[in-house]
């Protein structure tokens, strides 16, 4: 075997395309940063812009995992080569040829760790072993924190654009009851088209209610009435149109959030009166603050079904969570968060004091003489729905309890919510000055409806690029010194198989076969390396 030169070792022209590649995605990831910065900017956007930035999107995901696949490769080609070239060498058949995975690494480790070196000048075996193990497990840390950090980077990029955050302070209406919460209370009974504003205010608070139970839900998560200064905020940042061109969304820290929910026994055998209860007329209403039960006798009204007696409980519970966001024009919490009010049901601490004081307004109420004649909107509208919907047969309880917790639900909800509106009204607060004084506080952020990057793209876009870009220099360093030609080799004879067989080709090195002697029992391994001896530069494969 004729010995090969080290200045006649061919140039490894791949390995200029292949970095050259590589910026150039790291530069089209770069633009796209400041793509996406100027997007965020522009409060007017097109279809057309839409659709760009979910494609640019989807190829800016597809270009960084071919970097992070990039980034492994050539790093443990480097390093494979090293090895290769020392003394100590490498295990046959933990030699790497073809496409690295983390897969074939990892079994690659696993080689090396079960091999028994049996060489008599390597004085520390083990130490060999185990730093070869953590080269290439660097390599895999290397790449797991490529994918990490660009995921990370990714996930935030998928978040709308942020324009700006603004810290805001808001309060919620009291839970504990109070000489001016009952006044509330006892005003949210007031009778249909007293006073157009009450009345209004019950229709609305109603209708959010009908809509919390549109799903059959038996158990609902609300966020108190609470106000705040966002509209202050906006006015003072100038920031207008804000429904049409931006996404608003209010985070309070601290919340107490609030769970409610009924049980309704049925009894198709009531003891109704048939005649003072004639087919037509009201439905008699009994409440009992001593049991805490709403109880609707419908006697005779139900077409075909009988009568029904319905005695309902409520059950209302309360608790503190670290932040709520709400989207405008939505006065609801995230999905998100009101399944976790109701994971946490049971952790949740009662509001009997609350409850309790709804059940005495309720039956000083409806106690009154005129009640049946004048009765609030809320009550109206939830027993003509009641009635309205029922499909039940005679005799169905299980079908008469789940529309009267419905109902329940509907009519105990509407009312809170209609008392917390009206609190400052019937208290003579001034809103602004209540807010002003209130030690809660949350913050305002405005977001673009199409764009995406986050609250800052930049940012992002370099912590995605930040490990491929370091990798890339790092890989144009030996091609930069042209004289150095020992780490161009080590990076040919350990990348891919045709790059490792180009540069075995004129060895002309056949690797005999181990047999072993009759009766001999051997655990022996072939380790090759590229031996380079320093006196005549002379480098080739060699057994171990």
């Amino acid at each position: 075997m004729s010995p090969r030169n080290l200045q006649d070792v061919p140039l490894a022209t791949w390995q200029w395309r292949d970095t050259l590649i590589r910026l150039f995605l790291i530069t089209i990831i770069f633009i796209w940063g400041f793509l996406l910065e100027g997007c965020g900017e522009q409060p007017n956007y097109s279809p057309e812009l839409q659709y760009l930035m979910s494609f640019g999107s989807f190829i800016v995901a597809i270009i960084l995992g071919a970097l992070a696949q990039a980034t492994l490769a050539h790093m443990f080609a480097y390093i494979q080569g090293y090895f290769l070239l020392k003394s100590h060498g490498i295990p046959l058949h933990a030699i790497m040829s073809g496409e690295q995975t983390p897969v074939r690494i990892l079994s690659a480790c696993l080689v090396i760790f079960k091999h028994k070196k049996n060489v008599i000048q390597d004085k520390n075996p083990k130490y060999r072993k185990l730093y070869q193990i953590f080269l290439y497990a660097s390599t895999l840390i290397v790449y797991f924190a490529s994918v990490g950090v660009g995921g990370y980077a990714a996930s935030k990029l998928g978040s709308p654009y942020v324009h700006y955050s603004s810290p805001i302070k808001w309060v919620q209406v009291p839970t504990i009851p109070s000489e001016e919460l009952r006044v509330s209370l006892n005003n949210a009974f007031l009778p249909e088209n007293f006073f157009a504003g009450i009345t209004l205010i019950q229709y609305d608070s109603l209708v959010r209610w009908i809509q919390k139970t549109n799903d059959n839900s038996k158990e609902v998560a609300f966020l108190p009435v609470t106000y705040n200064n966002i509209k202050d905020t906006i006015n003072n940042d100038n920031f207008k149109d804000g429904s049409l061109k931006w996404k608003i969304e209010t985070k309070f820290d601290n919340v107490n959030m609030q769970y409610l929910t009924a049980q309704c026994n049925a009894d198709p055998n009531p003891p109704c009166n048939t005649d003072q209860l004639k087919r037509g007329s009201t439905i008699d209403t009994i409440v009992s603050k001593e049991n805490k039960t709403i109880t609707w006798d419908i006697c005779d009204l139900l077409n075909e079904t009988g009568s029904v007696r319905l005695v309902c409980s409520i059950t209302l519970k309360g608790g503190a969570f670290p932040s709520i966001s709400i989207v405008a024009p939505e006065n609801l919490p995230r999905e998100e968060q009101l399944v976790e009010i109701l994971l946490q049901k049971n952790e949740m601490r009662d509001l009997n004091e609350l409850r309790d004081e709804m059940f005495s307004t309720m039956e000083n109420v409806f106690a009154r003489p005129e009640f049946d004649n004048n009765k609030d909107l809320i009550t109206n509208n939830v027993l003509t729905q009641l009635l309205g919907h029922w499909d039940c047969n005679a005799g169905n309880v299980t079908c008469a309890q789940e529309l009267g917790t419905t109902a329940a639900i509907q009519f105990f909800g509407a009312r809170l919510e209609t008392a917390n509106i009206l609190y400052p009204l019937d208290n003579l607060i001034n809103v602004n000055e209540w807010i002003e004084k209130s030690t809660s506080t949350g913050s305002l952020t405005v977001m673009h409806k199409v764009c995406m990057g986050g609250s800052n793209p930049i940012l992002m876009i370099g912590l995605m690029i930040f490990i491929p870009s370091v990798m890339t220099i790092i890989e144009l360093l030996p091609l930069l010194f042209s004289n150095n030609k020992a780490w161009w080799l080590v990076s040919d004879i350990g990348f891919k198989h045709i790059a490792l067989l180009r540069s075995t080709a004129k060895s002309n090195i056949t690797l005999p076969e181990c047999t072993n002697r009759p009766n001999e029992i051997t655990n022996s391994q072939t380790v090759v390396r590229f031996n380079v001896k320093p006196k005549d530069d002379y480098f080739g494969l060699e057994e171990v």
